[in-house]
């Protein structure tokens, strides 16, 4: 997915079918993104410079301070 545009006072990301919550910023490089559907939560890694996103299962980030994210479809992305 395209990154269409960045809030960073908002906190909100719109890509090109959907709006999504910054979780975790990375020095304005890599976000750790959620969005709630039917739900149902989704994670999403971004990489700003390339301006795109990946949808993911399971999180592979690593926050500004060395923090580790978690992944559960029910309660959303929790920090570790």
């Amino acid at each position: 997915m395209n990154i269409i545009n960045i809030d960073y006072e908002k906190g909100t990301v719109q890509s090109d079918f959907f709006n999504w919550e910054i979780v975790s910023n990375n020095d304005n490089k890599f976000l750790l993104l959620q969005r709630e559907e039917n739900g149902r939560f989704h994670a999403a890694e971004a990489d700003v410079k390339k301006k795109q996103i990946w949808e993911v299962k399971e999180i592979n980030y690593r926050g500004p301070n060395g923090d580790t994210f978690f992944h559960d479809e029910d309660s959303g992305i929790i920090q570790v």
